[in-house]
């Protein structure tokens, strides 16, 4: 079984709900007997990577343990040849960065705070940061998995070669169900080559349309571009500027970089900047303590009625992290637009109280939910896997 760990139950709370216990499991074995072990009793577990996204969801229906995986890490298998690695789910962003390289590789996906943040809970919550406008979701770098079913069954999809897509489109389903399907375990990740050089430009704007406005014509340009962001309000100044700023991030090979930061420049006036900012942007939403994640579909403007005055905006994606507290009034207008729109708006992180007020975390279920649960029965038929947290998880 698991090994208790130093962290004391209430530093798991989610939402003000603090689990009996916390544990610790060392290896897939492990992780599968705690959850048979749940499942048998009836009780309900939360997963736990590095703890930057937990606070994405409603409050759990239950919670009686908290599953720590970080004990969970390591390369499990690298083949540099075939762009290929093997990790356990709880290895940080960070320590695969530092595995990898070494060999010239990198997984080109982005997400808030890689020191903590855990392979497994980038993939599990879908996590979204600057590399998506290129490579977009987290699940196409994805190739096979290991998971814990919420009986404690162990089970595999895909493969760890990349012509191997047996059981690919389940590794596809995991991503995004929040931990309330299966605890990942392993994972297979596609690899690619680090760039030979990097660049970072910066351009600021009047206001938020202006900003918005720099960044559609760059998009019409076709240049290729790695990351775009704009960062507005008490976004910008944790970057060490209030103005409404656009930031461009170009790579490849050095001429094309050149070529293509020289075109930036001519259109944007923009100047050139540190490329760590983009470690700062990523992480600002799991650093704040209101933020409500707002999306509509690519291509398109989001609506005129979304306050985008403090946020960190992906345009490119059609995604937006509004970084500053709204009332719930506010908040459901937003809400009601960006619907109408076929878009949504979730409470990443907020109080308890918040999320009730305005009717729940996420807003109009994505999933129908006759889907919904005939999904949750099928991978976690008692509901140990953190019930209510998401509409697939809503206990039956």
């Amino acid at each position: 079984m698991g090994v208790a760990t130093h962290v004391a139950a209430a530093e798991r709370a989610v939402d003000g709900v603090v689990p009996t216990r916390v544990e610790l499991p060392r290896s897939t074995e492990e992780l599968s007997a705690l959850i048979a072990a749940a499942d048998r009793a009836r009780e309900a577990v939360v997963l736990w990577g590095g703890g930057t996204r937990i606070g994405v969801g409603d409050v759990p229906d239950r919670y009686d343990t908290a599953l720590d995986l970080t004990g969970l890490a390591g390369i499990v298998e690298h083949s540099p040849a075939d762009l290929v690695c093997t990790v356990r789910a709880g290895t940080t962003l960070a320590e695969l960065a530092s595995a990898l390289g070494p060999s010239g590789q990198r997984w080109p996906v982005e997400a808030p705070c890689p020191e903590r943040a855990t392979v497994g809970g980038t993939i599990a919550s879908a996590a979204v940061g600057p590399s998506r406008l290129r490579y977009q979701h987290p699940r196409d770098w994805i190739i096979g998995c290991t998971a814990i079913l919420g009986d404690g069954t162990i089970t595999k999809a895909g493969g760890r070669v990349v012509k191997n897509a047996t059981g690919y489109d389940l590794t596809r389903l995991y991503s995004g169900s929040y931990g309330t399907l299966v605890a990942l375990a392993e994972v297979t990740l596609k690899l690619m080559a680090l760039p030979e050089r990097t660049a970072t430009l910066r351009a600021t704007a009047s206001d938020i349309r202006a900003a918005l406005r720099i960044a559609a014509e760059l998009r019409a340009t076709r240049l290729p571009l790695d990351a775009l962001a704009i960062l507005t309000g008490a976004a910008a100044e944790r970057c060490g500027d209030p103005r409404a700023s656009v930031f461009v991030r170009v790579s490849g090979p050095h001429d094309a970089v050149e070529r293509v930061a020289r075109a930036v420049r001519e259109r944007t006036s923009a100047t050139s900047a540190d490329g760590v900012v983009w470690e700062s942007i990523a992480s600002l939403p799991a650093m704040m303590d209101d933020v409500a994640r707002a999306g509509w579909p690519g291509g398109h403007e989001p609506p005129q009625s979304l306050d985008l005055s403090s946020a960190v905006i992906y345009p490119g994606n059609g995604i937006a992290f509004l970084v500053e507290a709204n009332s719930p009034e506010a908040f459901t207008r937003m809400r009601a637009d960006l619907e109408a729109a076929d878009g949504a708006l979730v409470v990443e992180r907020g109080a308890p109280e918040f999320k009730r007020a305005v009717g729940g975390a996420w807003g109009r279920p994505r999933v129908p939910l006759a889907i919904a649960r005939s999904l949750k029965q099928r991978f976690d038929p008692h509901a140990v896997l953190a019930p209510g947290r998401v509409p697939l998880a809503t206990s039956t």
